[in-house]
C-alpha cells in the first residue's frame, strides 16, 4: 500500500516554511524600506545643500548620483520581492507629491539628465514665494566683527568690503589700509598702507585685488598672493566708488563725478565707458547673470540695468532718499541687496524689484551675500562688520 505523501511530511512543516519564507520577505522589505528612508532623507539634504553651497555642487552631484545607485540598488532582487517594488513605488509617489507641495523645485526621475535639469531648477530659485523665507527671521547681527580704533583687527569708519570663501576684505577708510578678517571675526591681514589715501570699493579675481581710492580718484591693484602693489592709475576717473570684476578680466568701476562707469582691462588699461548721460553719481556697480547692475544717486530710480555691450535695458528701485552711500550685491537666488545709508537699512528685492524684508542697520556701506544666504555688511558709524 503506498505511502500518502502526508504521512511522510508532518502537517506542521509546511506552516513552518511559509513563517520562514514570510519572516524572510518582511525583513527584506523592512531592511530595503529602511535605507530607502534614509536615503530619502539624505537626498532633501543634499538638495538643501545646493541651495547653500554653490562652490561645492559639483561634489554634490557626485555623491546624489551615488545615493540614487544605491537607492536603485535596494531592490536587487525584485523578481522575489515584486509585491514588494510596487508598493514602494506606490509610496514613493505619495511622499513626491508631498514633497512638491512643500517646496517649489520637484524631484525628477532619477538619472544623469534629470540630475542637470535639478540643477538648472536650482539656479533658477528666486521668486518671493521661494526666497522670503531666508531672509524672514533676520533683524540684527548674530555676529559683529571689529571695533573703533586705529590697531590691526580695528576700524574708522570703513567702507567697501569683497568676500573671498571664508576670508572679508574690508576697506578700512580712515585707516588707509585694507584689513583681512575670517568670517568667524579673526584678524589675517593688512595692506596698502603708505598707497592708500581713503579706499572706499574693492574687487577680487583669482591673482588680483582691485581697489578704488575716493579721495585721490586713483584705481590701485595689489597682488592677491602677498599683497604687494603691482600698479595704480590716476586720471580717468573722478571719486570712483563702487567697483567689480568681469569673467573676461575687465574692471568695472563707478566713476561717480563723471556720471558713468569706467571699464579697465585687468592692467588697468582704459577701454570704454557705460551709462554716459543716463547716470546722475553711480554709486557702485555689479555683474550678475551677465548684466551689468549700477546702483545709482538718482531721485527716480536708483538701479539700472545695462547689458554688456552698454545698452540700457532697465531702470527700477526706488530707495526712500537714493542718496549718499548705496551699495548692492546679489545671492545665489538673483535676490537684490541694497545697503541704503541715509536711511540705515539693508533692503532685500527680488530680480524684479519688489522688496520682501527690510533690515534695520546704522549707515550701512559695503555688502556681500555668502552661499549660506548671511549678510556681511559694514556699519560706517558703528565702526564694525556686522554679519545676520
Amino acid at each position: 500500500m503506498a505511502t500518502k505523501y502526508s504521512d511522510e511530511i508532518p502537517t506542521n512543516h509546511f506552516e513552518q516554511a511559509e513563517q520562514k519564507i514570510n519572516s524572510t520577505f518582511e525583513k527584506i522589505i523592512r531592511i530595503a524600506t529602511e535605507r530607502r528612508d534614509q536615503l530619502l532623507v539624505q537626498l532633501i539634504d543634499k538638495k538643501q545643500d545646493y541651495l547653500r553651497k554653490e562652490n561645492t555642487r559639483q561634489k554634490q552631484l557626485a555623491d546624489l548620483e551615488k545615493m540614487i545607485r544605491q537607492l536603485m540598488e535596494t531592490s536587487i532582487q525584485q523578481n522575489e520581492v515584486v509585491k514588494f517594488q510596487e508598493d514602494q513605488i506606490k509610496n514613493w509617489k505619495k511622499e513626491q507629491k508631498k514633497y512638491e507641495i512643500e517646496t517649489p523645485i520637484p524631484i525628477p526621475s532619477f538619472n544623469s539628465e534629470c540630475l542637470d535639469s535639478l540643477l538648472e531648477q536650482l539656479e533658477k530659485l528666486g521668486s518671493i514665494q521661494d526666497t522670503a523665507v531666508l531672509y524672514r527671521n533676520k533683524t540684527g547681527p548674530i555676529r559683529r566683527i571689529g571695533k573703533y580704533g586705529r590697531e590691526k583687527g580695528e576700524l574708522t569708519y570703513p567702507h567697501g568690503l569683497a568676500l573671498d570663501g571664508d576670508k572679508i576684505y574690508i576697506a578700512d577708510h580712515n585707516n588707509h589700509r585694507i584689513q583681512i578678517f575670517f568670517t568667524e571675526g579673526k584678524f589675517i591681514h593688512e595692506f596698502g598702507k603708505g598707497a592708500l589715501k581713503y579706499p572706499h570699493g574693492i574687487a577680487l579675481n583669482k591673482e588680483w585685488v582691485f581697489i578704488s581710492d575716493y579721495r585721490l580718484s586713483v584705481i590701485f591693484k595689489f597682488s592677491k598672493t602677498n599683497y604687494k602693489l603691482i600698479k595704480s592709475v590716476k586720471g580717468g576717473v573722478s571719486t570712483p566708488c563702487g567697483l567689480t570684476t568681469d569673467t573676461n578680466g575687465e574692471v568695472l568701476v563707478a566713476d561717480s563725478d563723471n556720471n558713468r562707469i569706467a571699464v579697465f582691462s585687468s592692467d588697468l588699461k582704459y577701454i570704454r565707458e557705460i551709462g554716459k548721460d543716463k547716470l546722475i553719481e553711480p554709486r557702485d556697480v555689479k555683474i550678475n547673470n551677465n548684466k551689468i547692475f549700477v546702483a545709482d544717486n538718482n531721485e527716480i530710480n536708483n538701479i539700472h540695468i545695462f547689458s554688456k555691450s552698454g545698452d540700457l535695458l532697465k531702470s527700477f528701485i526706488k530707495l526712500e532718499y537714493g542718496r549718499e552711500c548705496i551699495f548692492l550685491c546679489f545671492d545665489l537666488c538673483n535676490n537684490i541687496i541694497i545697503s541704503d545709508c541715509l536711511v540705515n537699512s539693508i533692503n532685500i528685492f527680488t530680480k524684479d524689484g519688489q522688496r520682501i524684508h527690510k533690515i534695520k542697520c546704522n549707515s550701512p556701506t559695503g555688502i556681500v551675500v555668502n552661499n549660506n544666504f548671511d549678510i556681511i555688511c559694514v556699519s560706517f558709524s558703528d565702526n564694525v562688520i556686522n554679519i545676520y
